[in-house]
């Protein structure tokens, strides 16, 4: 276990590496830069002076150089000023993170609990009723468009009941606030999330169901409860613990689609702008922030898995 442990640390400081030169990269090759934007905010800006103010960020130095000088700052914990807020973009990220969590975790904890009790169940008995219901729901999930379903939600919802508000954070404190503007969010993302839970559950349970240990279970009279849930269920959890993981990554990275629709100040909204924006700091630690939930979280399904199943230590 520890040396798996060593091994995926020692990937995954390769892969930040990497990942962070890309989008520095990427993002260097947009056209215009700060003082681009400043020119044109500022007809009073001449040439020179924009010469000047690049030389004075270090905007007219190669590109390697500009990299390990952010990097060097990045290790030290030194993230920079969001040229957009005008606020350090730790700052700006906190709040944006605190956001989607708000948002995200929530709908990933309902969707992860409603889909795998209905692949449970759709797979007690394969091609009935229920399976065949379990099965349309999550077809029709993964088929919808997110924003054609929070559409709908706004306007039966918030248009033609008047229940919730149709977007936006609260504007008064208090949790019920928050409730009532996160409720059409929350059940969009939740509707949209259980569907991968399900069909992967109902995969890996029939398979499970299939396997002589199963056979002698029932044989041994083990109630139908007991076999679905202590036999059957571990040795379906390992593709569905995968799910969970890619699912939880997205808590840092944002529902950018559900955030644009219903006006929700997350971590994808922001992103979008930082980029749109060529706002360099903001853009990169929001990337940077994503990609080492997503590589922790691909290290703790790892380490789950093989606690489930200890063949897969070999």
């Amino acid at each position: 276990m520890l040396r798996l442990i060593g091994a995926r640390l020692v990937q995954a400081a390769l892969t930040v590496i990497l990942l962070s030169f890309a989008a520095y990269a990427l993002i260097e090759l947009m056209p215009g830069d700060p003082i681009d934007v400043a020119i044109a905010s500022d007809p009073r800006l001449s040439a020179a002076d924009a010469e000047r103010l690049r030389a004075l960020y270090g905007l007219d130095r190669p590109l390697a150089e500009r990299y390990l000088a952010w990097a060097a700052s990045a290790a030290l914990g030194e993230f920079g000023f969001s040229r957009l807020f005008a606020a350090p973009t730790s700052e700006v990220l906190g709040s944006a993170l605190l956001n989607s969590t708000a948002l995200l975790l929530p709908s990933t904890l309902a969707s992860a609990a409603i889909g795998i009790g209905l692949g449970i169940l759709a797979a007690r008995r394969p091609r009935g009723s229920l399976d065949t219901m379990v099965n349309a729901v999550a077809f029709a999930g993964i088929a919808m468009p997110s924003f054609w379903l929070a559409i709908l939600l706004i306007i039966l919802f918030a248009v033609l009941l008047g229940w919730f508000p149709a977007g936006g954070p609260p504007l008064e404190p208090g949790p019920a606030a928050w409730l009532h503007h996160l409720a059409l969010p929350w059940l969009t993302l939740t509707v949209l999330g259980l569907a991968a839970y399900a069909r992967q559950t109902r995969a890996a349970m029939i398979e499970a169901l299939g396997e002589p240990w199963i056979r002698t279970a029932r044989a041994k009279g083990a109630p139908a409860s007991r076999v679905l849930l202590h036999h059957a269920f571990p040795n379906a959890a390992i593709p569905v613990i995968t799910v969970a993981a890619l699912d939880f990554a997205t808590l840092v990275s944002g529902a950018l689609v559900v955030e644009t629709v219903f006006a929700w100040p997350g971590m994808g909204k922001l992103l979008y702008d930082a980029i749109l924006g060529n706002d360099y700091n903001l853009a990169l630690l929001a990337l940077l922030l994503a990609a080492l939930v997503t590589l922790a979280a691909n290290l703790a399904a790892d380490i789950l898995q093989i606690a489930i199943d200890p063949r897969l230590r070999r």
